[in-house]
């Protein structure tokens, strides 16, 4: 009995229950400038500001607007959910990237893991964020 707890325990530690997924091709060209439409549904404090200082750390000039801009510029939307489980965790991300009209290309990031779920959002959302913008990690 020991043996098949022992094992169900660790099939449940080394399953990675987080996933990522993408649609849309890469950017091409790639961007250089990028205005991020604030999202005030987004209620964890600075949140924003660590996704546009990754976006400008990849070297893309970066402003915040209140709407979209208009004419083919490229700009990027996005939500984020978190969840109370002894503390707050990132359980949702999603970010879209437009060009005028258009949304081009997409992340989701959802955490349902019970073991790595806790930790700062930026380092979860950070390589999802390079490979929507750059097409690499």
């Amino acid at each position: 009995m020991n043996k098949i707890f022992l094992l169900g325990l660790s099939c449940l530690l080394l399953c990675q229950c987080s996933s990522v997924r993408f649609s849309g091709p890469a950017p091409n060209p790639p961007i250089t400038q990028l205005s991020v439409v604030n999202n005030d549904d987004v209620h964890m404090g600075d949140f924003q500001e660590q996704l546009v200082d990754q976006i400008r750390a990849m070297g893309i000039s970066t402003t915040v607007v209140s709407t979209p801009p208009q004419g083919n510029m490229d700009y990027l939307t996005y939500t984020a959910n978190w969840r109370w489980d002894l503390g707050m965790y990132l359980r949702y991300f999603k970010a879209t990237l437009h060009r005028g009209q258009t949304a081009t290309r997409s992340v989701v990031y959802e955490n349902v893991n019970v073991f790595t779920k806790f930790g700062e959002a930026e380092n979860k959302v950070r390589v999802p964020m390079r490979q929507l913008l750059l097409g690499r990690p």
